[in-house]
């Protein structure tokens, strides 16, 4: 649903600017001649070039942003993946007497990869999840070391599932979309400015037609991207994969 709402305000930002261009034409059409001067010409091109460099800042400091954050989630599900892959190895090392931490080790690390890359709708188990996360570290400290190894190998894995809760709150905190949705609407209404004031001045044939179109489009693309890595976490065709999580699945399902 909120790939779709993307999906759905990028074309809102196709249509303002394509259809801004076409605008700029059939106003350019109605006015006097005299409003169409060189002069005219010279400041409408002055005042758009102020928008366009205000806009193309504010937008690649925004894509940057959402770049940003999208890094970032992408580091902690990987950080995540290593440390349960760490804490398994831990346990299977400590032996038999770890088997019931392991367990809760595998029972957790399948339930977040489903809350987090749900194979169909968005999952709602985040308590279920937090739940046996708290197994985890109860079976954890259950633990009784009975010789040497086991001081160094509990305390060791004590602090790796202490990493695995900070992860865990690190995700939970994700806001969302890091662009704000008010802005992204005033920065939609400046690209169409800039596109009326493209229109005012350029002859009417299809070269020109084409042009504003593609020009459009690839801002267009832009405008998805912007959104798409400013909300890593979500499942739309920009997302963080789901690979490391899978992989630590599969290793610490080993005996």
């Amino acid at each position: 649903m909120i790939g779709s709402s993307y999906l759905y305000i990028s074309l809102v930002a196709f249509v303002a600017m394509f259809g801004g261009s076409l605008i700029g034409i059939f106003i350019a059409r109605s006015l006097p001649e005299h409003h169409l001067s060189d002069g005219s010409a010279t400041a409408v091109k002055l005042s758009a070039g102020i928008v366009v460099s205000l806009t193309s800042l504010v937008l690649a400091l925004m894509l940057s942003s959402a770049n940003s954050s999208f890094s970032a989630n992408t580091g902690i599900v990987k950080k995540l993946s290593s440390d349960l892959i760490n804490l398994d190895h831990l346990l299977r090392i400590y032996g038999p007497e770890a088997n019931g931490a392991r367990a809760a080790l595998r029972a957790y690390a399948a339930k977040k990869h489903e809350e987090l890359f749900p194979a169909s709708a968005p999952s709602t188990a985040n308590r279920e999840t937090a739940d046996l996360l708290d197994v985890l570290l109860e079976a954890t400290l259950a633990l009784s070391p009975t010789d040497r190894r086991h001081p160094a190998l509990h305390a060791q894995a004590l602090a790796i599932t202490a990493n695995i809760y900070a992860e865990r709150w690190l995700l939970w905190e994700n806001p969302g979309t890091t662009v704000p949705v008010e802005f992204l609407f005033v920065l939609i209404f400046w690209l169409s400015l800039i596109f009326i004031s493209f229109g005012l001045f350029a002859p009417v044939n299809a070269t020109v037609i084409t042009s504003f179109f593609v020009s459009a489009f690839a801002v267009t693309g832009a405008v998805l991207m912007l959104l798409e890595l400013g909300d890593p976490m979500h499942h739309g065709l920009l997302h963080v994969s789901s690979e490391p999580l899978r992989r630590a699945l599969l290793e610490i399902g080993r005996p």
